[in-house]
């Protein structure tokens, strides 16, 4: 099942926006939907009636969800919405060409991209190295 709802968040979340207005506020949706589209319930009414359908697909699956399955849907959801148009468009693009990939390398890759997480995780945050400091100039008289 969460495979299916991963796969569906994924397809749902990379449809390109559209230009025309939502339509359906979100003070008119169920509150078992507004419950799993909270993450996005600040850009709701300006999203297109598509991907706002799509949304609400996959909100009607939420309840099924176990509580590990509900989280990691609102998170991902969470960072999806948070991301730029550009990031959005780069997702999108990687998406396609993972999907392109044959089904016993993809395994592969998922591990791959599981263990470089893992080492970002891992690395504190200040292991950022600040520029070296830049002596003033001073002139001679």
């Amino acid at each position: 099942m969460s495979k299916l709802v991963t796969a569906v968040a994924l397809c749902c979340a990379f449809i390109a926006p559209l230009s025309y207005a939502a339509s359906e506020p979100w003070q008119k949706l169920p509150p078992s939907e507004q419950a799993a589209l909270w993450p996005v319930y600040q850009q709701w009414n300006s999203l297109p009636e598509r991907q706002q359908q799509n949304l609400r697909r996959l909100a009607q699956h939420y309840p099924k969800l176990n509580a590990e399955e509900k989280h990691r849907f609102l998170s991902r959801l969470s960072a999806w919405s948070k991301l730029t148009p550009e990031q959005r468009q780069a997702a999108r693009e990687k998406y396609r060409a993972f999907s392109q990939v044959p089904p016993e390398k993809r395994e592969q890759i998922r591990q791959m991209v599981k263990q470089n997480q893992a080492l970002k995780a891992q690395q504190p945050a200040s292991a950022v190295t600040p520029s070296p400091a830049i002596a003033p100039v001073t002139t001679q008289p």
